[in-house]
Order: C-alpha cells, then sequence, then structure tokens
C-alpha cells in the first residue's frame, strides 16, 4: 500500500511530481523513489511514498524496474496471491520478497492483460515498456485503490489523491454539478468516473489503458475492462449444503490471503457479523502465522447505538483483547476541526461521522504499532445485508405477479423482526424515487440526474448495482483515504472478487430466506460465532450520535459558515441558501422528518470547498518558491 504520482509532458514536471508527491507522503512513511526522463522534448516524472508490507528491505523500493530493464513498474496496492503465481510461472532469483517484483516480472512475461486476471488483489498501477515507449495504466477490479487524471494540451499527469493534483495550470477548484448534485440530492459519491472537480477524472475500475510515450498530449488509448462479473445466470447446481460449504472455504482463503504480512495485522471489529467472522477467522490463524491478532472497536458508552455489548461476547469466545476508542466530541481539535482533517483526506466532502470515526480508529491502530487492518466491508452488498434488499426483493415478486411467494416471503421477515422494527423512513425516501432537492441551488438542479435507487429487475442486477456505483465505490474511497491518513493499509477479505462473483451469483434463497438477511453467510459460520452475533437482527455498525453532534456541539459552527450568502457553496449555485436554511431549522427543531444526510451534506461541501482552495493557494505558493 503506497502513493504514486506520475507525469508526462511536454513541460518541466519535476515540480509538480515533488509538490505533489509532498502532499500525500502519509501514504507511505517508509521510503520514497524518484524517477526523472527527458528524451524528444518529452518529460517523464514518476515519484513513489512507501508503506512497507511484505519485502520490507531496499530491493522493495519504486520505481522498479524487472531484472531485463525492460519494464518499469509505479505501483499502489497489494496483490496478496503473488507468491503462488511466482510459484506458478517459475519466476525465481527474486531479490525483494515483494509482490510488486512478481507482478513486474510476470507482466513482461506474460502480457499484462493476462497477469491483471491472474491478480488477486487491489492495485494502481502504471507500468512502462522502456523499450516500446508505451505506458500501461490499471486499476483494480472493485477500485479500492485511487487513481486521478488530469490531461491537458501539455499532457496528462496521475497521482492517488485528487488534491495532488491541484495547482496544475489547467485545473480549477469548479465542482462538477453532476457529482455535486448526486451528493447532495441522494447522498451518493463515487458513482461513475466524474471526481469533485471537472477537470479531474477517477480512472476506472477493472480498466487498462495505454499512453503512447511519444505523444503524452494523446492522452490515454485503447481503454478495456479485463473483468465484468457474471450475475444474469445463477450458480449451477446451487444444493444449499454444497454452496454453504464453498462459501466457507472462499472466505476462509481470502482471510487467509490478507493475513499474508512482513508488518503486524490488526482487525477492526463493530460486533456485527461481517467483522466478527473476519475476527474469528484472523484469530485461528495465529497458530500458523505465529503472532497474536490485535482487535479494534468504536463504542459509545451511554449511547442506544453502543455495540460494546457485542463486542464483549465476541472478545470472550475469541479470547480477544479489544482495544476500544471512543470519540470524545471535545477532545484536542474537536469536531468541527476533526471533520476539516478528515474532509481534507477525503479528497471531497465526508457523508457522516463514520468517516471522523474511522480515521480516528486507523490512528489507535497505527499507535499500537499496526500496519494492516482486516474489515468486515463488503459482506452487505455481496450477501444482501441491508434492510433494502428484502424490500426490493418483495417489490420485484410484486411486480411479476407472484403474488403468494411475495406475502410468504415478506411475512418470514415481518414475523422475524429483523425489518420493520429498524427502517428508517427519513433514509427510505431516497428509494421511492424522493431526493432532498429543496436545498439545491441553480447549478445543481439543471444538472440532476436521480438515480433509481429503489430499480429492482434481479436481486443479482440490484447487488451489481450497489457493488459497482451506489455502494462499495464510496466505502472502499472513505475506508482508503482514513486508512492511509494515518499510515495503515485496510484489507477487506469479502472484497476479493471470487467472493463477489459467488455473492452475485447465489441463489435468492440463500441469501434472503425465512426473515433472515445474509442466510448463507450465517450458516456458513454459525460454528465459529456465538449464536447472538451469528443471527443478530439488528444492523448498527460503527455509530454515532451524530445527530445530536450536529444539533449541539456543531450547530453555531453550521449557523457561522451557513448562514452567510458568500458561502462558497451559494456563489457557485450548488446549494440554495434560503432552502438550506429553513431545512437546518426544521431539522434543529425536529420538524418535517428531516434526514442527518440532508442537512450535513451542504455543510461538510461547504468545508470541502474552502480547504481546497487553501490547498490548491499553498500549491501555487510551493511551485513558485521552487
Amino acid at each position: 500500500m503506497c502513493g504514486l504520482v506520475f507525469a508526462l509532458s511536454t513541460r518541466p514536471v519535476r515540480t509538480f511530481v515533488t509538490t505533489a508527491h509532498q502532499r500525500q507522503i502519509h501514504r507511505g512513511p517508509d521510503g520514497e523513489g524518484f524517477c526523472f526522463e527527458e528524451a524528444a522534448g518529452i518529460n517523464l516524472g514518476m515519484a513513489h511514498q512507501r508503506l512497507a508490507i511484505v519485502g520490507l528491505n531496499e530491493f522493495g523500493a519504486q520505481p522498479m524496474l524487472s531484472a531485463s530493464g525492460r519494464f518499469r513498474i509505479l505501483f499502489n496496492g497489494e496483490v496478496y496471491n503473488f507468491r503462488e503465481l511466482a510459484q506458478q510461472h517459475g519466476l525465481r532469483n527474486l531479490r525483494s520478497g515483494s509482490d510488486t517484483e512478481v507482478i513486474v516480472e510476470l507482466i513482461e512475461r506474460i502480457g499484462i492483460d493476462a497477469a491483471l486476471e491472474q491478480f488477486n488483489g487491489m492495485w494502481a498501477m502504471i507500468v512502462q515498456d522502456v523499450a516500446a515507449n508505451r505506458f500501461y495504466v490499471s486499476r483494480d477490479r472493485l477500485g479500492k485503490k485511487p487513481l486521478y487524471v488530469h490531461q491537458d494540451a501539455n499532457g496528462i499527469y496521475m497521482a492517488s489523491e485528487m488534491h495532488s493534483l491541484l495547482g496544475l495550470p489547467c485545473v480549477d477548484l469548479m465542482p462538477d454539478p453532476v457529482t455535486a448534485s448526486r451528493f447532495l440530492a441522494q447522498s451518493l459519491q463515487n458513482v461513475d468516473e466524474r471526481s469533485w472537480l471537472k477537470s479531474i477524472k477517477s480512472f476506472p475500475p477493472a480498466s487498462i489503458a495505454e499512453i503512447d510515450g511519444a505523444e503524452p498530449v494523446a492522452g490515454m488509448s485503447k481503454m478495456r475492462r479485463f473483468w465484468a462479473p457474471e450475475y444474469s445466470t445463477p450458480m449451477p447446481g446451487w444444493r444449499a449444503e454444497e454452496t454453504i460449504e464453498q462459501l466457507r472455504f472462499l472466505v476462509e482463503d481470502s482471510t487467509r490471503l490478507r493475513m499474508q504480512a512482513d508488518v503486524p495485522v490488526g482487525v477492526a471489529l463493530s460486533g456485527g457479523i461481517d467483522s466478527s467472522i473476519i475476527s474469528a477467522l484472523a484469530t485461528q490463524s495465529t497458530g500458523t502465522l505465529g503472532r497474536r491478532i490485535e482487535h479494534f472497536s468504536a463504542v459509545n458508552p451511554g449511547s442506544k447505538d453502543d455495540e460494546s455489548e457485542h463486542i464483549d461476547v465476541i472478545a470472550r469466545h475469541l479470547d480477544a483483547k479489544v482495544r476500544r476508542f471512543v470519540l470524545d466530541p471535545e477532545e484536542g481539535e474537536g469536531l468541527l476541526g476533526l471533520l476539516k482533517t478528515c474532509i481534507r483526506y477525503n479528497d471531497g466532502p465526508v457523508t457522516s461521522f463514520s468517516n471522523p470515526l474511522f480515521y480516528k480508529l486507523m490512528q489507535s491502530a497505527r499507535r499500537a504499532g499496526i500496519t494492516v487492518v482486516l474489515t468486515g466491508q463488503g459482506a452487505d452488498e455481496a450477501f444482501c445485508g441491508y434492510r433494502k434488499y428484502p424490500v426490493l426483493e418483495t417489490k420485484r415478486l410484486l411486480k411479476e405477479w407472484h403474488l403468494i411467494e411475495a406475502t410468504r416471503f415478506a411475512a418470514g421477515f415481518i414475523a422475524n423482526g429483523t425489518i420493520l422494527p429498524q427502517l428508517d423512513p427519513t433514509e427510505a425516501k431516497r428509494y421511492i424515487g424522493s431526493a432532498n432537492s429543496s436545498i439545491l441551488g441553480q447549478a445543481t438542479t439543471e444538472a440532476l440526474d436521480l438515480a433509481n435507487l429503489g430499480r429492482i429487475t434481479s436481486l443479482g442486477d440490484r447487488q451489481w448495482l450497489d457493488v459497482s456505483r451506489y455502494s462499495v465505490p464510496y466505502l472502499c474511497h472513505y475506508e482508503d483515504r482514513m486508512s492511509m491518513a494515518a499510515s495503515c493499509e485496510v484489507r477487506s477479505p469479502f472484497l476479493d472478487y471470487r467472493v463477489i462473483e459467488m455473492g452475485l451469483r447465489m441463489h435468492e434463497r440463500l441469501k434472503l430466506t425465512h426473515g433472515w438477511t445474509k442466510y448463507a453467510l450465517r450458516k456458513a459460520f454459525e460454528p465459529v460465532l456465538p449464536s447472538s452475533i451469528a443471527w443478530r437482527k439488528d444492523k448498527k455498525g460503527f455509530v454515532n450520535p451524530q445527530d445530536d453532534w450536529l444539533r449541539g456541539a456543531l450547530k453555531t459552527a453550521v449557523y457561522d459558515l451557513m448562514g452567510s450568502g458568500d458561502a462558497r457553496v451559494y456563489q457557485t449555485g450548488l446549494v440554495s441558501r434560503k432552502g438550506y436554511i429553513e431545512r437546518f431549522d426544521d431539522y434543529c427543531s425536529g420538524r418535517g422528518n428531516v434526514w442527518f444526510r440532508d442537512v450535513f451534506a451542504p455543510f461538510a461541501l461547504e468545508l470541502w470547498m474552502n480547504i481546497a482552495a487553501d490547498i490548491e493557494q499553498d500549491q501555487k505558493c510551493d511551485q513558485c518558491r521552487a
């Protein structure tokens, strides 16, 4: 896990590369590397920030040349099955013990398209064919590792974090109105290749592109996808016992792969079934790894949403010590200062206080000497864990006139008490076509293209929308930014592409049945979990009293920042001042059933726009001094 900067331009690039490198130095405190070349009027610059995870010696440094010297790689991420690939392809005499060396050697041997199909991991990479003067760009299947791109009349520039590209001559701070409208109206981010700025794009997941080193002004070409999961046809021969056994093996193997590290490993434990499964599997593996697994949790003593009770249950069951973190709103820089810090690292406004909470949790892990943290992210999308799935499946059955089946299906969830007690109408309105349109300004009103979040043609189709657009991309985004801000690497076994593929194709009634979400996952791992965890009916995660904070400790800050017509969100036409103030007044007084995110989103967006302006100004000053 690292960070990278790349530039190929007819203009000098050294100042940009070194400045951008410093902006994201937190991504790799264990080392740095540079490459600068000039030929025929074309300037190449590469920079790498190293967070050493496997192969800790100096031979793992980047940019890295293959043994023959033909290929050079700039890589951020981890390919977990690199040892198996090295053995399979007879790669010998490797010096570094790192996955990066295996990656570049295998790409040279069989080509990048064939190699990527065999990689199991997360990555953003730029590979240079030195002999052919050609560059290949790629990002992992689910876009877990970030890569931002800016193209102008002089060349192409890339970085792991968007703010590292601020200060380039053709990059301005005007937010993309489509991105802003999605965020403000439906709390959506990272839906596609759009970033928060018009002139910067996010390189698409599961893709490869090429750059002609002699013509950087032409940009990327030959864009192609190397992975698209099959989800329209169910798994053949879906006998329940065999499917559950296969699921158990895949999750165990995925976790085993992600336990490989030459540094300490920990688990973020929420008390729910997903992180508890990962905790149980990680704890079981300690015998073979010869090391103790640390567990970290965020708790809220005294709150109705506190997860301490469930964390205690799994801790006793695993005989594990859990380091607990409590977010004190008055500690250190306070809530507003913490928000600003996280928004800066996030490369955009955060959606809730889950982001700062995760950031503080990663800081806690790093202080304890933990560099790699496993999470349970992805299980809800792969196996239908969200409360919306039973509702949408009932809707699908009714639409297809399966009235008796729909009635029986819905009755199971009602009788089991797993859905109705937890339904939040303020959040559920997104799924019936409602949007937070009253606060939109002219620019976002004109750009708004409402996503049909209530759409469902099949369960697999709906899951894939969440995996590829509406859920997983932003979850991966914030976990990457908040963990890397603390110089930690996050790994998510449930986001192994094999697990995702199985979840998408698994029969509907193994995911939702008998009034249970994630039924197959519960059955697969009930032998290693306490029953109260395996069959929990409620769903919370890393919760916090964010409504209390926004109405209390942050209320004055919101009115101070958003009360003036000079706020950037008003001046750019993204938010209506009248609409927002009325909405926030209603929220604070408890009128109108206003959702937290409806009023938090514009406030967070204004904070980010101010922060981005400061970063751009600082970066331009740095370049002037250089």
